[in-house]
């Protein structure tokens, strides 16, 4: 009796009751593989089992690093980003420093999934932003699991669902034919170069303020996108197509008609106070309110209704899979195949006075 007394006290004092101590020492047989033992045998296999893990955990925590010190490792190996990307990704660390006191102090091994969902979702007010912290997050933990400075990565288990995808529609021909009638105005002639790599060359804004003349790349007929500039890292050639080679020619030539000369090669395309010109030149067509990325979804749809393939706009566009391509960019709604026949070849979308290049 007292026996049993002091084994219901001593569950009692690890907080277990006899059915988890049970569950316990039955998986502490199997992992252990001492099931075909017997007596002694059998409880010093178990007990070096338990030794092996004692001994791993202090392993991990001797080398086990906080949360704050291993951000500051991972922006310092992507020093070698563009500063928009790593001003982001430190904006987004910060940020999740800032979300609980002492957070930075916090070793990794103490993390658990559960909490690093319930920490996304705090710091984060929407699912879009919710999955660029993940990413930065998984990173985190990614390097210094690699370095071997944390036991295992949480974040892995933390799956959040896709972000509803609102459809942006392609600008249609009329709304293409307003923009470029204004465009070829004197005071908005500076926006022509850029919006013409964006709808007829397929660019993200992003990429095409970084892009330079000497890009253009008239011999190879390609608009030539460099791996530093790229959003993905990975270089492209870009057909000069008819339309967008005139528009690239017109651009130059404007740039002479306005008393400066040819750009230079080293000059970007983009020109002084684009964001104000172009909000301006949008304005002046009429084009309000403007979706985000509108031209580079134009071209994408324009391009499958004309070329049907695939393979190529993934190329060109720059995208790892066709995933994004064919739930996101793709939205040909109104767009028929003399449309599409229109946008990529019609004089009427040329530059006035320029309908051959």
């Amino acid at each position: 009796m007292n026996t049993e007394c002091d084994i219901d006290g001593a569950l009692a004092a690890a907080g277990l009751t006899r059915l988890q101590a049970a569950r316990l020492a039955l998986e502490l047989v199997e992992l252990s593989g001492a099931r075909r033992l017997h007596g002694d045998a059998r409880l010093n296999r178990c007990r070096r089992l338990m030794q092996l893990g004692l001994e791993q955990q202090q392993r991990t925590r001797r080398r086990d690093v906080c949360l704050g010190e291993a951000m500051e490792t991972y922006l310092s190996a992507r020093c070698g980003r563009r500063p928009r990307t790593q001003s982001e990704a430190r904006s987004i660390c910060r940020r999740i420093l800032r979300a609980s006191p002492g957070l930075s102090k916090r070793r990794l091994s103490s993390f658990l999934p559960e909490e690093c969902a319930a920490l996304l979702r705090h710091i984060f007010p929407t699912l879009r932003q919710q999955r660029k912290g993940r990413s930065i997050l998984h990173g985190v933990f990614a390097q210094a699991e690699t370095q071997g400075r944390c036991g295992s990565n949480p974040l892995r288990a933390v799956q959040l669902p896709q972000p509803e995808e609102q459809e942006i529609r392609p600008l249609t021909l009329e709304q293409i034919k307003r923009l470029l009638r204004v465009m070829q105005q004197r005071e908005h002639r500076a926006c022509s170069a850029m919006v013409a790599v964006m709808l007829w060359g397929g660019v993200r804004p992003a990429e095409a303020e970084r892009l330079r003349w000497q890009d253009v790349d008239w011999e190879e007929r390609v608009l030539v996108l460099r791996a530093r500039h790229s959003k993905t890292g990975g270089c492209r050639h870009i057909p000069l197509r008819p339309v967008l080679a005139a528009w690239l020619r017109a651009a130059q030539q404007w740039a002479r008609e306005e008393g400066v000369g040819a750009p230079e090669e080293s000059s970007l395309l983009r020109p002084p106070n684009w964001v104000r010109r172009w909000r301006a030149l949008r304005a002046a067509a009429g084009l309000q309110p403007w979706q985000q990325d509108a031209l580079r979804h134009s071209f994408a749809s324009y391009h499958v209704k004309r070329y049907h393939d695939y393979a190529a706009l993934q190329e060109e566009m720059g995208h790892r899979s066709a995933a994004q391509l064919r739930t996101r960019y793709l939205s040909m709604r109104g767009i028929t195949a003399a449309a599409a026949e229109a946008f990529w070849h019609s004089p009427a979308l040329r530059p006035k006075g320029r309908a051959s290049s």
